[in-house]
């Protein structure tokens, strides 16, 4: 047995409580040390990526694009020119790949809105359809503000001349709505504040498609055509997309990407040019570069000349009577215009049909007065 006197009691209470605080001056250590770690790990670590933007209407600085998963963000096209939509009926008739015409205006001109919705009318007839599948009509977004609807009547018992004006534009946008629902025509309002408000020398068809073209990533190639014009043969016209390959996107293993027989690059120059390259017709083809970021390749095409296959396709109204054309005839004729705007009749030969044909797909629009 042995005998605990009081001063060994005493050093055991002691050792206890030294052992004690030693242990847990020692936890807590090692827990603000794990702590700390945590901390400069918080502090090295990279930011989370941002969630994705979709640039469908913002201006590009150059031919290649930046956007993330551009592909699903163009298919987001409008349908309407207000806030009206409809289901996008895809043609069963269309041709392997995946193609698409266009029209675009950065002007609100009434002869080359109604031309626009002629041009989509013939490409959709009973007797001559396209085997192209989509038609696409881009614009100014503003226009949806500026240029309302004409169904209410102006209360003004003398409007101005301006205001005039308005309304014919007004209606002939009526009329374009009303197509997208008959000829399954997607219509592509394009923000073009950017430009409008920084760029002293305001909007043009170069920089209205430069804007507008990341909505091209569905689509194999994009044809442009100018407005106004009026086409010859359907079949003819579709040739320039379905007889040959398109050059698509850059590729050092497929030849037709760099050096194609029909189409020769043509990059667009905004900064230069109001009007598209090419005398009337342009060859779009926006693709996915790949990349972490979603790069994406926009490349300009025009017809190669002395091209046999494509030569006369598309034409101004002096290779309609032109001896020297190819025999096999236009697709498509881009009329002339005068300095106001005006399409010119003389030596166009096509005219008096193309009248008519406005005078059907966009009744009550008086072109004549809009351009006194």
């Amino acid at each position: 047995m042995v005998l605990l006197t009081s001063s060994t009691v005493s050093i055991i209470l002691s050792s206890s409580i030294i052992c004690l605080f030693t242990f847990l001056l020692f936890l807590s250590g090692y827990l603000l040390q794990q702590q700390s770690v945590r901390n400069i790990q918080d502090a090295i670590r990279p930011p989370p990526p941002p969630p994705p933007v979709y640039p469908i209407n913002n201006e590009a600085t150059s031919n290649d694009i930046l956007a993330d998963d551009a592909a699903a963000s163009s298919k987001n096209h409008q349908q309407t020119l207000s806030s009206s939509s409809t289901e996008h009926n895809p043609d069963k008739n269309a041709a392997p790949g995946t193609y698409a015409y266009l029209q675009l205006l950065s002007t609100p001109d009434p002869a080359a809105i109604c031309s626009s919705i002629l041009f989509f009318h013939q490409l959709t007839g009973n007797e001559n359809h396209t085997a192209i599948q989509d038609r696409l009509f881009m614009y100014p977004r503003e226009w949806d503000a500026v240029y309302t609807s004409p169904d209410h009547p102006n209360p003004n018992p003398n409007p101005s001349s301006q205001s005039l004006r308005e309304s014919t534009i007004s209606k002939s946008l009526q009329h374009l709505r009303t197509s997208a629902l008959t000829h399954n025509i997607w219509l592509l309002p394009i923000d073009t504040s950017t430009i409008t408000t920084s760029s002293g020398s305001g909007l043009s068809d170069t920089k209205l498609l430069r804007l507008g073209q990341i909505q091209f990533v569905p689509y194999d190639a994009v044809l442009y055509l100018q407005s106004p014009g009026m086409v010859v043969d359907v079949s003819r016209l579709d040739s320039l997309l379905l007889d040959r390959p398109v050059p698509g996107k850059h590729d050092p293993e497929r030849v037709e990407s760099y050096n194609n027989a029909a189409w020769m690059a043509m990059p667009l120059r905004p900064e230069r040019e109001d009007r598209l390259p090419g005398g009337g017709v342009y060859l779009v083809t926006v693709n996915n570069a790949g990349g972490r970021l979603g790069q994406v390749e926009a490349r300009g095409h025009v017809v190669t000349p002395g091209f046999e296959g494509g030569r006369g396709v598309v034409r101004g109204v002096r290779g309609v009577e032109g001896e020297e054309d190819d025999d096999e005839g236009a697709g498509y004729v881009v009329f002339e215009q005068e300095g106001d705007g005006k399409v010119k009749w003389e030596g166009n030969e096509l005219y008096g049909a193309w009248r008519k044909g406005m005078e059907e797909v966009c009744p009550g629009v008086d072109l004549e007065g809009f351009y006194e």
